[in-house]
């Protein structure tokens, strides 16, 4: 019943990480239109009616229940008859502007004190549209992927968090989901009063993050989410800020080219949903012939001395092969006397995508298609006759194979507990472990990257959300920024977070013109298999591009380690992360800035790396969680001593000579102990002497293989 209970939960999850990842934006802009719809009653059908009249209309993001943000500037748009004076009514401010020639106007709200319950009206040509129900606050902008998107009934702790709060002053507003290929001047949408039903169905982060505010500093708080799941970053930033990153001002060009020559025939909405599967089916017509079975790679006799070593479960980009591809693996089980004469069942746990599955150089399963997702997150139980194994050495041979490099990419994924081989009698042998592993064709990324390019459908596709959901509330006042995204660039674009994360703060500073928009970026939490140390690891680089990022640009970083799930992408406690953010976000808001402790500088001691952090740590001994080099970059594990508040000492004793050191760094770190003196984790880093940042060697320590006993 637990294994039972254990694949449901495991399919469920990956099945859900796939949806979020590949269904295209056309189906879930109707399905959210729709929601939307749904949610709205009767009288709210009817006050929205009010956004205009006549000629007289104001863009959707303005309404009853809206919320704007108190002490600074806010912007109020719409359209009047051309070259018209139209006037203002707010709070006991009287505002009068005039439309241009194209019947376009734009009022400057000066700065409000906190209030609710007010009324707004607009005239203009013997025309007037009242708003009801507005309130002077604090707004802030909810942005991200699947994590942010994650709606807040299938959160842990849930709506049950919400009873007895007060959520009379906390409003909602859910930016749409749309991917034209082109700037749009408004959105559609309308401000929701937040009720248990309608948080139910809004972001988790977002909304328990308005709610805990408002309840604690009793002013109205506004929130706007513009989430999708899957999505990269590039999609969020604005056309002309991607034209500045060295990285992909090239691949920018190409890409308007390529819209600029698109055939017109072949762009059909309604074809939208299968634009990965068509460019994946593109690029790779046939399955490509690797050789490696004709060359013997799965057969008894091969000799795979030559071969690296990996330990299953887990991706190959663990070994550093951050694409896709077809790998081989093979396990040497060695079987007691009688062996030949039972039956068995083996158990490779998740194949993704594909895998053809040898024992002694005898298929004995294969399922799935390199091309496709069908069974990425399928478990592999293949039955195996008597005669197939016999006494003393056997051979497990698996070819995996993908040709999309998403998420959490190719390989024998495990996990650990349902890797075994079982005998007729019920004796289990894990299978988890040190395997013989080979690759014998590279695919490359391009599976993941042609999604920036797919153009009008395209979620992923450049500047996309920018110009659809974010430059439509040009000019907006917030109070700050939520930001939970990375996902989605880490297999093969992690390299480039940190320009990218850097860009997109500027630019949203310059859309919402602020200077000092705050952010909060929400670190990557842990994910997959334990690790000490994973030295190809490519979530590692994500945090340290939102730790770099958020340091230089004078952002919080809000470290998440301790709140994952080595199964689920989508970790399901967001109520910690959300109630971090506000303790940092009130202090703040009361002029109390608040302090990340981070690494000021290394030196060498004899065989020591002496640490000095800028801010005080926690006095708690001896941190585990670290790793330390010689100029060799071989690694190994280190133990790290705290000398005083702002001193820490680094040392393995199989290194005389220690150059370089890595801390928490894995996707999943087994250690992250390293404390400010507030409680506050600080995050993973990554350190040389002579300040190159270190690539390194895997250690296979010990210690790692603890983690997949059965």
């Amino acid at each position: 019943m637990k294994k039972i209970v254990y694949i449901l939960r495991k399919n469920i999850c990956m099945t859900a990480v796939f949806a979020l990842y590949y269904i295209e934006s056309v189906h879930y802009v109707r399905k959210d239109l729709r929601k939307m719809l749904t949610l709205r009653d009767k009288s709210d059908l009817e006050m929205g009616e009010s956004k205009k009249s006549g000629s007289l209309q104001l863009a959707g993001f303005y309404g009853d229940h809206a919320v704007f943000q108190h002490g600074r500037v806010f912007p109020v748009r719409g359209k009047a008859p051309a070259l018209t004076k139209v006037e203002l009514f707010l709070a006991g401010v009287h505002l009068a502007v005039f439309s241009n020639s194209s019947g376009d106007f734009e009022f400057k709200v000066p700065p409000l004190a906190p209030a609710e319950n007010l009324e707004m009206t607009i005239t203009a040509a013997g025309e007037k549209v009242v708003f009801y129900d507005i309130a002077i606050g604090n707004v802030y902008l909810a942005g991200g992927q699947s994590n942010m998107e994650f709606p807040l009934k299938s959160a842990v702790p849930s709506v049950e968090m919400l009873a007895g709060k007060d959520l009379s002053q906390v409003r909602c507003f859910a930016l749409p989901v749309t991917t034209f290929q082109c700037r749009a001047s408004s959105v559609e949408g309308s401000w929701q009063c937040a009720s248990v039903e309608q948080l139910a169905d809004f972001s988790a982060l977002a909304g328990f993050f308005a709610v805990e505010l408002f309840n604690r500093t009793r002013i109205p708080v506004g929130i706007i989410t513009a989430t999708f799941g899957g999505v990269n970053i590039e999609s969020f930033i604005s056309e002309y800020s991607l034209l500045t990153s060295k990285v992909y001002r090239e691949e920018i060009a190409a890409y308007e080219a390529q819209c600029a020559a698109q055939d017109v025939e072949k762009c059909d909405i309604a074809s939208l949903n299968n634009k990965l599967d068509e460019a994946i089916y593109r690029m790779f017509p046939e399955v490509p012939a690797d050789g490696g079975i004709e060359k013997g790679y799965c057969n008894a006799d091969f000799d795979d001395s030559a071969w690296d070593e990996m330990l299953l479960p887990d991706s190959w980009n663990q070994a550093g092969h951050n694409h896709a591809g077809i790998f081989y693996f093979r396990k040497k089980v060695t079987l007691p006397k009688g062996s030949e004469k039972k039956s068995f069942t083996l158990h490779l746990g998740i194949v993704d995508k594909a895998d053809k599955t040898f024992v002694n150089g005898i298929a004995v399963g294969a399922l799935g298609d390199c091309r496709d997702f069908t069974y990425w997150n399928t478990l592999r139980v293949y039955e195996v006759a008597a005669g197939v194994f016999h006494e003393g050495e056997n051979i497990i041979a698996v070819q995996a194979s993908s040709m999309v490099s998403i998420c959490s990419d190719g390989g024998l994924l495990g996990p650990a507990e349902e890797m075994y081989l079982e005998d007729d009698a019920g004796e289990k042998i894990s299978l988890a472990g040190k395997w013989k592993m080979c690759e014998s064709f590279d695919a490359g990324v391009e599976g993941m990257t042609c999604m920036r390019r797919f153009g009008q459908g395209g979620n992923n596709t450049f500047h996309a959300f920018f110009d659809n959901m974010l430059a439509p509330v040009y000019g907006t006042a917030l109070a700050g920024v939520l930001w939970y995204q990375g996902e989605a660039n880490a297999i093969c674009m992690g390299h480039a977070y940190h320009e990218l994360l850097s860009l997109l703060i500027a630019d949203w500073r310059r859309n919402f013109l602020d200077p000092q928009l705050h952010f909060y970026i929400v670190q990557l939490p842990e994910f997959q298999n334990p690790h000490l140390f994973a030295p190809f690891a490519t979530w590692p680089l994500i945090r340290e591009a939102q730790a770099l990022a958020a340091d230089e640009n004078d952002c919080t970083l809000l470290v998440t380690l301790g709140s994952g799930d080595v199964l689920n992408l989508h970790p399901v406690d967001k109520y910690a992360v959300a109630c971090r953010a506000v303790e940092v976000e009130i202090a703040r808001l009361q002029g109390k800035k608040s302090r990340q402790v981070r690494v000021k500088s290394m030196t060498a001691e004899a065989d020591r790396l002496i640490l000095k952090f800028d801010g005080a740590l926690a006095l708690s001994g001896k941190v585990r969680g670290f790793a330390v080099a010689g100029r060799d970059m071989v690694a190994h594990a280190a133990e790290c001593e705290i000398i005083d508040e702002k001193t820490a000492a680094v040392y393995s004793p199989v290194v005389a000579e220690p150059f370089a050191l890595w801390y928490a760094w894995a996707e999943n770190p087994r250690y992250f102990e390293l404390k400010a003196a507030d409680g506050s984790l600080l995050p993973p880093f990554r350190m040389a002497l002579d300040g190159v940042l270190p690539q390194g060697k895997n250690l296979i320590d010990i210690g790692d293989l603890q983690n997949y006993d059965l």
